[in-house]
């Protein structure tokens, strides 16, 4: 991780950033200006990430994306003139232009040729639109320099990210009975309180380590049934040549592991699901739905093949929900306030646009 510098609040900030500075102080929002963050992949999900991470006023925004800028893409940052060049080269003036204090970054390179130096100069690392492999070797780079690490995607209608803290410090504010009325008597029941700060640590995990788990084993009944409809399990599966699983589910009823099937689709396919390809994609998916239902001694009946007709692109509302959540765990993780997310958060916009928490893993 890259040293930290002294930082001061400008008045011309401090005017900009009033808001934010009533909500969660000048300490936190100095942390936020210091921070530097490597957001790699800007489809729909990384512009709306791009966006909340720059209005927040962070020192510098990194965005790395290889791949070209295409028509009725979900990144909104994109005019249309500029399809057809380079996806950060052409958001590049909006998003600069949506907070001009803060040092907007492109870079055009894949992201598989970057080394280990490379990333050990950000604080926080956000990935998206990666195969797992990929994203697990990222994370391994930011753990030994203790970066802080994100991955997330949007297929269709649903959305997920994973949250790798390794040791995190926050803190939030709570209310507690004053120890003692004005008169010298200990407060009771229906006392005043006052606000308190209390410090609290979360240990996280690394994302090899979330695949290998089995929540349904590790949840007790209750939270098996709320999460099995988002979420079903996460382990290591050998298919073929990919060596890949990240089973969470879908978008239906029982939602089940079809994050993990569209990110063993990517790996093997080398592309996401494409409309152009529907029947053929679906009759795919369906294949590693069976594998992995099979590995995990479930029917296969139990995931209809209609929940991937959901899966198709990156739609523009779920990619705003997910990002939102997303970056404002960011905010929260680089600032040190308030509890961060432990460790994924799945979104459901296909049946009740809910969004479900989960510490799977531990």
């Amino acid at each position: 991780m890259v040293a930290k510098e002294e930082v001061t609040i400008s008045e011309a900030e401090a005017a900009l950033y009033d808001r934010q500075i009533r909500l969660w102080g000048l300490e936190a929002q100095k942390r936020l200006r210091a921070a530097r963050v490597l957001l790699i992949g800007l489809g729909g999900l990384g512009a709306e990430i791009a966006k909340n991470l720059t209005l927040s006023g962070i020192k510098s925004l990194t965005l790395l994306d290889h791949s070209i800028a295409v028509a009725n893409s979900a990144n909104f940052l994109i005019p249309l003139e500029n399809v057809g060049k380079n996806v950060v080269e052409a958001s590049l003036e909006r998003v600069q232009r949506l907070n001009p204090m803060v040092d907007i970054l492109t870079d055009t390179e894949n992201v598989t040729a970057k080394n280990e130096d490379f990333f050990s100069g950000f604080d926080v690392v956000c990935a998206t639109r990666l195969p797992v492999e990929e994203s697990i070797r990222i994370n391994a780079i930011c753990r030994k320099h203790s970066i802080p690490f994100y991955s997330g995607d949007v297929f269709g209608f649903g959305g997920f990210f994973f949250v790798d803290l390794l040791e995190h410090e926050y803190s939030e504010e709570v209310n507690v009975p004053a120890a003692t009325l004005k008169d010298g008597c200990t407060a009771k029941k229906n006392d005043p309180s006052e606000t308190k700060t209390v410090k609290h640590t979360l240990n996280y995990i690394p994302l090899q380590a979330a695949f290998e788990a089995d929540p349904s084993s590790q949840l007790n009944k209750r939270s098996w049934q709320r999460i099995k409809s988002h979420f079903i399990t996460m382990k290591s599966t050998d298919l073929g040549s990919t060596t890949v699983a990240f089973v969470s589910l879908a978008l239906a009823s029982l939602y089940v592991d079809l994050t993990t099937g569209l990110l063993m689709f990517r790996s093997q396919m080398k592309r996401d699901p494409e409309a152009a390809n529907r029947q053929s994609d679906i009759a795919k998916l369906c294949e590693i739905r069976d594998h992995i239902l099979h590995e995990m001694k479930l029917d296969n009946q139990m995931v209809d093949s209609g929940i991937f007709e959901t899966v198709f692109g990156e739609l523009s509302p779920a990619a705003a929900v997910v990002g939102g959540v997303l970056a404002q765990e960011i905010i929260k993780a680089v600032s040190h306030k308030d509890a961060p997310i432990r460790n994924h958060f799945f979104f459901n916009g296909a049946t009740d646009f809910s969004g479900v928490v989960e510490a799977i893993g531990f």
